[in-house]
Order: C-alpha cells, then structure tokens, then sequence
C-alpha cells in the first residue's frame, strides 16, 4: 500500500467518531494511487490505498479482518527480503526490525477486533504520523489526512521551522497536533488510544572509539555482503552515480564481476562534474550510463503549479516541493525497480564539522552560530515575505528549538547525532519517503551497525573525509585514485599528507568564501532544477492569481510583499516560493 489511515474510537466517544470523509480520503490517493478500501466498525475505520501491482502482495483479507500491509516497498535485511507474512511475528518481536533498512513501515492486524499496529524503521526514515484527541486516536501515512480528521489549523511552531529551516525537526509538522513518530517506533491503536514504544534505543557512543582501520574493514564488509546479495538477486538493479564520495564508494562495493552491465543513473546536464566523472566511470568499469537532464521536460506554468501541488501533498507539505516536482518529471520516465543510493554516507564524514571547533562543547552560542551559517541559510524564507512580527517569533523560535534540539557533551559528535536524528530523519527523510512507495529504494548505509561505526569513530578521524577516504582506499584502489568532482582525491584524503592538506585547506577556503558571500546578500540555496520551476509557478500566479489567492488569508505573510509577487515588481527565490507552495497544499484549515 502507499498509503494508509487508521482511526479508533473509545466506547465514551462513539458520538464524535470521524466519518471517513471525501476530503480525508482525497489525502491518501492522487493520480497514481486510489483508495482501494475503507473499513468500517463501530470502534472506528481503517482505509487502503494504492496496492502495488507486480509486487508480494500486500495481505488483504475480508474487511473488519486481518490484514499485513507494507508502507513501503523496500522489505530488506544485509542479506535476505522476509515475506509480507514474516512482518506480524517481527513487528510483535520488535528488536528484529532494526536489522530492517530503512525506508521501511507496515501495518498490521492479527485478528479481527483486534489493535492496529503500525511500525517505523529504526531512523523513522519512512515518515509516519499521528494523533491523539479526547478519546480518539489516529495514525496514517498522511499528516494532511490527520489534520483533517483533528479539524485543526496550523500549527505556529512548525511552521516557524519550516519558514527558517525548509524541514521540520524533532517530531512537528505544520499541522496542530499532528506529530511524526519517532525513530524505531511501534505504535498500537485501540479504544481510542494511540499507544507508542520503541524497539531500539538511538545510536550514541557507548563503548570504546573504534580505531579507524578496525571500522573501515569492518563498514567494508558490510557493504560487500549486502550488495552483492542484491545483485545476485537481483541484476537489474540501478546504481544513482554521481561525481560524489559516497556513490563512489557504493560502486568500489560492488565484486567487479558483478559492475559490468550494471545500469548508473546520473542526473544533470550534460558538462556538470556529476554527469562527467559518472560517465567515466562507467566507461572504465563496463557501465551502461543513463544520464538524465531533469529540465528534458517542459511544463507549461500551468503544469508546473500543478506538478509543484503534488509534490507539496507527497511531501505532507514539510519540505521543499519545487526539490521534488523536476525530479517527479523524470521519474516518470524511469524504470522504478531497485535502485542503490548513497544516502547514509554524511554521518561518516561530519557533515557539520566545518568551521566548527574541536574539542568543544555543546553550548547555546556554538548552536546559534551552526544555526545561522549552516542550518538557517540555504531553505529559510525570504525575510520580506514574512509579517514583521511573525518574522521574530519564527527566528528567534527556530533558534530556541534548535539549541534544545543538540545533545550535550562533545559538540561535533552533537553535530553528527543532530545531522541523523533530525536533518536526515525529517528533511530527507521526507523525499525519501516519496521514494520509499515508488520503488525499491536500497541504501546500504542505512544498514544500523553502519551508522553506528560511523557515530563511534573519533571525529578527528572523520573530519575531512579521512574515514571515508580509507574506506573507498580499502573497497578499490583505483578508484580512491579517481578525483571526485571537488577535485580532491579519496585515496588522499585516507592519508593527511601535506598535499592533501593544502587541496582542502582550498577547497574549504573556497566554501567559506562562497558562505559569507551567501550570509551577506542574504542568499538562498535551492536543490537542483527548483529555480526553473519556481519562475514557472510563479508566471502562473500571475497570469492566474485566483490560484494564489488563499496566500492573502495567512496572516504570518506579509500582504504588500504578495501585491509585489503578484503584480511582477518583485520575484521571489525558490525557497519562498517552496514555502507558499506548501502553504497552498495545506489546505483551506490554515
């Protein structure tokens, strides 16, 4: 199933039980995915949506009945894919579903009257939502459908984030009282009560740092068995590959005997690194290459907003729609079986490290700096497009949230748990979770035991890519040799030559020039082909403003600013443009 929504009811509340109406059904299904059934008793409803043909089926029975149904595609452990069947014994064990890759969720049933029971990956990567009234209780894959059911508007806080951030943290939405479950989390619904537990505790350090030769060898195993476990399996498997680190060492995992003929997937145009380096590659290692342009389509602005609304409602409306919807365009033309990413691999190389102290401790200050140069630049909103006074509280919010958001201890092992638990759970998490119902979306360093080797390494040994430079050294040497599109050499960055030290003490003097630039005209970041469609969604809005008009009912925007949008006296980047666009997708209870 793609999609799922489950509602119970206490015996006291019978009264106030919420029919499944047209509106909240309309939230789990669009232009692929229908509603397939809704179950209905007295003690509340469950509804179905898009069962996945040419795949294990889901396990459907008589309605009232038992039932077993993925919420995702992928059902995978290092080195087997357990039957829908297995799930219910799994689920009611609990502990054997970190040993599951994330993206995963299920649902299940075991007797007729009996508790829904919803479980999560152990990164909480498929997102899940739920809440909890006077007497009732929901849980779906949908925060929009849950929204609904609440009758609530939104919800000021999240919204705060999504305004400074571009994602959500911790477990907000933009929706009052809806809230994404934790990682590792099952939760069990019954007489009107949703009641949740964990089956594995957060990774964190507790036992000697690993010394950075005894992880290498052992993350390198892991990566050997699993893949060549799935390309055994299954040889049609695509590999996403890029001019990046993490790809690269994806690829150096894989037997060589198995790499020829194997499909990789580039997205760019022609001339970028990514598209350049892959090509490559490929050609030394007997690849076929499919690169991909993501602006081969051409929209209409029409079919632009109309494409951008989808994506906001796939997202659930907590991350950057004008991300997904180029990348929904040319999906549709993709073949979406198994696919390998190199998600997971940030952890490994302290994707926050740079420009922060070693040594440190977490402190207020050392958060609010992060915060500004790092977390609050690249998605945040226009200042301008905000009302002044929601523009402070959402600042100053964000920034309060954030600081207790950070583990206290050492500052750079906070950044890597924070990077994980919060950037990776609900800001990928989110796209990740399109991917997850689509196809088969396998990322082997997701594997648990992975992550934890990679959070237990001393950070003064993953700074710079060092751990990562030793582990593609170690799963191919040739290519480690191969320059990655920075420039910078794997093989050497395994090694702290002088060298080495002074090609990154360039290439990070060159980041940091392009930052300060970025903080002082106040610049944004957007992700790859999101400014193309923003220019489109917004000549739409003008040439039809009847399709915007809703932005003028919220309060937190500021009206001037919208007349200038409106009216073409002004642009807008493509991260405001990402955030009215969701605004919209919310729905008239904002």
């Amino acid at each position: 199933m793609r999609a799922f929504l489950a509602v119970s009811v206490a015996p006291h509340a019978v009264a106030r039980l919420p029919r499944p109406s047209e509106a909240v059904l309309a939230c789990l299904s669009d232009h692929e995915t229908e509603v397939r059934r809704v179950d209905e008793s007295p003690g509340g409803w469950v509804a179905f949506a898009g069962a996945d043909e040419g795949h294990p089926a889901d396990l459907l029975g008589e309605p009232g009945g038992a039932f077993t149904v993925r919420l995702s595609k992928l059902l995978r452990t290092r080195d087997s894919e357990p039957a829908t069947a297995d799930l219910p014994a799994l689920i009611a064990a609990g502990a054997p579903l970190a040993g599951l890759l994330p993206p995963f969720a299920a649902a299940v049933r075991e007797r007729a009257g009996g508790p829904v029971v919803l479980a999560g990956d152990w990164l909480g990567y498929r997102q899940l939502y739920w809440w909890r009234g006077d007497g009732i209780a929901a849980v779906s894959t949908s925060a929009r459908a849950l929204s609904l059911l609440a009758g609530g508007g939104l919800d000021r806080s999240g919204l705060a984030a999504q305004a400074m951030i571009g994602w959500q943290v911790g477990d907000r939405t933009i929706f009052e009282g809806v809230r994404a479950l934790p990682p590792a989390s099952i939760v069990s619904l019954a007489d009107g009560e949703a009641t949740l537990r964990t089956y594995a505790e957060p990774l964190s350090l507790t036992g000697p740092v690993p010394s950075v030769d005894d992880a290498v060898a052992e993350m390198a195993e892991i990566l050997l068995s699993l893949q060549s476990s799935l390309l055994r399996a299954h040889p049609d498997t695509v590999l996403q590959l890029t001019g990046g680190h993490d790809s690269r060492i994806l690829l150096g995992a894989i037997p060589e005997k198995l790499r020829h003929g194997l499909t990789a997937l580039t997205l760019g145009e022609p001339g970028h690194p990514d598209v350049v380096i892959a090509a490559r590659i490929s050609q030394r290692y007997g690849l076929r290459h499919d690169a991909r342009r993501l602006d081969d389509e051409h929209p209409t602005p029409a079919d632009a907003h109309a494409v951008s609304l989808a994506a906001a409602e796939a997202l659930e409306c907590l991350a950057s729609p004008m991300a997904l919807a180029p990348l929904l365009l040319t999906e549709a033309h993709l073949d979406q079986g198994y696919r390998l990413s190199g998600l997971g691999g940030e952890v490994a190389r302290g994707f926050y490290y740079a420009g922060q102290p070693s040594g440190a401790e977490t402190s207020p200050r050392l958060v609010k700096r992060l915060a500004q140069w790092r977390i609050m630049a690249n998605e945040a909103v226009e200042e301008a497009a905000l009302a002044p006074a929601f523009r402070t509280e959402a600042r100053d919010g964000a920034v309060e949230t954030l600081t207790g958001l950070f583990d206290s201890g050492d500052w750079l092992r906070a950044t890597d748990q924070f990077y994980l638990y919060h950037r990776m759970h609900r800001w990928s998490g989110a796209h990740g979770t399109v991917a997850a119902v689509r196809r088969l979306a396998v990322n082997p360093m997701f594997d648990r035991r992975f992550i934890e080797l990679a959070l237990a390494v001393a950070p003064s040994e993953k700074r710079d890519s060092l751990l990562l430079g030793r582990l593609m050294s170690r799963l191919d040497p040739e290519l480690a040799r191969m320059p990655l599109d920075s420039g910078l050499v794997p093989a050497r960055l395994g090694r702290r030559g002088a060298a080495t030290r002074l090609s990154l003490a360039t290439v990070t003097a060159r980041k940091a020039a392009r930052k300060v630039r970025q903080r002082l005209t106040q610049g944004r970041n957007p992700q790859l082909g999101a400014a193309g469609m923003a220019e489109l969604v917004l000549a739409h809005w003008r040439a039809e403003p009847s399709a915007a008009k809703a932005l003028y009912d919220q309060p937190i925007l500021d009206r001037g600013w919208l007349d200038g949008v409106f009216d073409g006296s002004r642009s807008a980047a493509p991260t405001t443009v990402a955030f009215l666009v969701n605004l919209l997708a919310a729905g008239p209870q904002g």
